[in-house]
């Protein structure tokens, strides 16, 4: 059983009014996931399951994958070709009521960061070509056989189904023309030297689950406050009737009249909560840590100002480009494999593989509004300074320097642009005059 489960089995055998204890596994829960086919896929299922219930049990779990989701699909992705050709089979590939990406891309982020790994398939319909999307999760996947002199050039998945096994051929195994359908698999978080990624909570789960056991004790202890005591000071010749008097006691809203020589006090635990805010504290920040975000974005601003807010953003401003970039890169890949697919059969036109990287764009919202601000007053700052050396050069002879200010503005305004989109803007301006 797994250490998540095991926590989990172990909170619900415990009932409000037992004993307090709290015991934290100090286990690994897995091993380094490796190369080797014999652990990998063991290992790897028994990760992805604490992965996934730590996301369904654990608020924190869920809103840091939540918050990756949010800023990396944003409002959307856009993709386009480049030639008719290529951006009629995107429109068709990325609008069929069998894909609908559009809806996919959420549940798509999140499995990638929730697991680690991604693994697509793609089912091809020989009548038109056109190729529809599903997805195996990382558990059933046991095996990952690569070429003899690459390793990182993956052939074969073996899935799991039942007792049995199933291959899926990859696009690069030589007879993945033929099969009815191909995987394809992307990874986050891999380790160099091995098949699998790690998902971006495999690090937090031991301090997710110390901090959820912390609360859970504080809770525990709250309502043991309300069962408090009283203690009642009678005479010593009194003693014995008043405690068969109170041997139940009092109902709340209850009236008792007594005289002078009766005396009550409440006794309660004191909890002393001040001492464990500070524990509780430095566990969230070996979370926060973990997770790459500031603590203001999961809802905790308390002593938080503007400027340190501003210190903490770019850095997980920097790890979220980082995987939208990554993002990007799997759709694009999706869409050309999925083309090269339509194009075995001659269903569409061919191009290569080198090709289709210039023909397909896939592009989706700036993660920072102030980046874009300084994108732009750099473009205006290095324009000016271009039109400054175009005064001082007017006939601007050297197609070189032409070439290279206009790559340059472009590129400070935020924009990708191939060397071919340059030369083809410097012949339509020499074309025109």
């Amino acid at each position: 059983m797994s250490p998540w489960r095991r926590w989990i089995a172990a909170l619900r055998s415990l009932s409000l009014g037992g004993r307090l204890s709290a015991q934290v596994n100090e286990e690994r829960g897995w091993e380094r996931l490796s190369a080797n086919p014999a652990t990998a896929g063991l290992n790897a299922a028994e990760a992805y399951q604490d992965a996934l219930e730590a996301w369904r049990k654990n608020p924190l779990a869920w809103r840091i994958i939540a918050i990756t989701t949010d800023y990396v699909v944003g409002e959307g992705v856009n993709a386009a070709g480049r030639q008719p050709e290529v951006q009629a089979f995107i429109e068709r590939f990325w609008n069929h009521p069998r894909n609908r990406l559009d809806l996919r891309l959420e549940a798509m982020c999140e499995e990638l960061a929730r697991a680690g790994d991604l693994f697509v398939l793609l089912f091809r319909n020989p009548q038109d070509g056109l190729s529809y999307l599903r997805f195996v999760t990382k558990d059933r996947i046991r095996r990952i056989q690569t070429a003899e002199n690459d390793w990182e050039s993956e052939r074969v998945y073996i899935e799991l189904e039942g007792m049995q096994e199933r291959r899926w051929l990859s696009p690069q195994h030589p007879q993945a023309q033929s099969q009815e359908a191909v995987m394809l698999h992307y990874a986050v978080n891999r380790p160099l030297g091995c098949l699998l990624g790690e998902s971006d909570l495999a690090a937090l789960i031991p301090w997710l689950q110390r901090y959820a056991r912390l609360l859970e004790d504080r809770v525990r202890l709250n309502w043991a406050m309300r069962a408090f005591l009283w203690i009642v000071t009678v005479p010593s010749h009194r003693v014995a009737a008043k405690a068969e008097q109170y041997r139940a006691a009092p109902e709340a809203g209850s009236i008792i009249v007594k005289d002078e020589s009766e005396s009550w006090q409440p006794v309660t635990p004191n909890l002393n909560a001040f001492d464990a805010s500070a524990d509780l504290k430095a566990v969230r920040q070996m979370i926060d840590a973990g997770s790459h975000y500031p603590p203001h974005w999961r809802g905790e601003p308390q002593g938080i100002n503007l400027a340190t807010a501003a210190a903490m953003q770019a850095p997980t401003e920097k790890h979220l480009q980082r995987r939208q970039r990554y993002f990007h890169y799997v759709i694009k890949d999706i869409l050309i494999n999925a083309y090269l697919r339509a194009a075995e059969i001659g269903k569409v036109p061919f191009h290569s593989p080198e090709a289709l990287q210039e023909l397909v764009e896939v592009s989706g919202a700036e993660l920072s509004l102030k980046d874009n601000e300084r994108l732009a007053n750099a473009a205006v700052q290095l324009a000016r300074a271009f039109n400054l050396l175009a005064a001082t050069l007017p006939t601007l002879a050297s197609p070189s320097l032409r070439r290279a200010m206009l790559k340059q503005v472009l590129s400070f305004g935020g924009l990708s642009v191939p060397q071919s989109l340059v030369e083809q803007i410097l012949a339509e301006m020499e074309a025109r005059g």
